[in-house]
């Protein structure tokens, strides 16, 4: 499968933007959603309409293209709401991913960043207040999944709650942290002077040594199992290797989490519309096309 795309015969009859919640108001002036980008037209999109349907306007969002050439660089320049950064760094999937991570961390001025991938859409309201509430509720460092897998699949549940923790670590009291949706807290991050990095010789995911550096200062990481992310958000995984041909392993597997994504119609809708890209609009009811 090389193109993501929604189902014919979907019908799009109304994008509403989610009223603020209680909670919500002053979270676009904490926090700094970083996404490394690379040639993921139709993902990107997604993710980014999500985003700006699911969370309050102003929330700043800074994509990270590596060096993109196809229409996808076009289009991020359309949408005023983010800040497009140029990375200037080659695409070299997963060494460029962290590069640029690394260079946008230094520039993050909000108490707390968010890395995404981006190939994970958000699909509630209230994902944002989820995370903040969790990293707040015992002072952690950081908070996301331990699952690269976060998809509403009911196996796939049951075999995530059951594996044996020591599985889900690398090395003793180093949580498994997945890169596809972490939230930072700033300050603690560069104190430490964490960073990202991935190499051939060891495939753990690129927050691994970040984990590590926090863990041995003393801090608590909570990696929560898929299960408990999946009403907030989406994962479709591999799309930057599948759809730019550098990984053929997974792409069977790629297609069908899509397929149960994109039967969701809220899914349909906002892809659908283009107003999701443009800043401080209200978007009211659209007919269908």
């Amino acid at each position: 499968m090389n193109k993501l795309a929604p189902p014919r015969q979907a019908k799009a009859k109304m994008v509403t933007i989610p009223m603020e919640t209680e909670n919500q108001h002053d979270l676009p002036d904490q926090v700094t959603v970083l996404i490394p980008h690379f040639q993921t037209l139709e993902a990107i999109r997604l993710c980014l309409r999500s985003i700006r349907y699911y969370t309050p306007q102003c929330l700043k969002v800074r994509v990270l293209d590596n060096g993109s050439k196809d229409d996808s660089i076009d289009y991020l320049r359309s949408v005023k709401w983010i800040e497009l950064v140029p990375t200037g760094i080659p695409n070299d999937t997963w060494t460029a991913h962290f590069q640029a991570l690394n260079r946008a961390v230094a520039d993050v001025q909000t108490p707390f960043f968010l890395i995404m991938h981006s190939d994970t859409f958000v699909c509630n309201h209230r994902w944002l207040d989820f995370l903040m509430d969790r990293l707040n509720a015992r002072g952690y460092a950081a908070v996301g999944t331990r699952s690269q897998c976060v998809v509403r699949c009911h196996f796939k549940w049951l075999r995530q709650m059951f594996t044996p923790t020591r599985r889900r670590e690398l090395k003793p009291g180093v949580p498994r942290l997945r890169s596809l949706c972490a939230l930072y807290r700033t300050q603690v991050f560069r104190q430490l002077g964490c960073r990202f990095f991935c190499d051939e010789t060891n495939r753990e995911d690129i927050t691994y040594l970040s984990n590590e550096m926090l863990v041995r200062a003393g801090h608590q990481i909570l990696a929560m199992p898929g299960i408990v992310l999946c009403p907030y958000i989406f994962h479709a995984g591999d799309t930057t290797r599948i759809l730019n041909r550098t990984f053929d392993n997974k792409t069977k597997k790629h297609a069908h989490s899509l397929k149960v994504f994109f039967s969701l119609p809220s899914t349909y809708r906002i892809l659908a519309d283009d107003r999701l890209d443009q800043p401080n609009v209200l978007v009211q009811p659209i007919c269908a096309p």
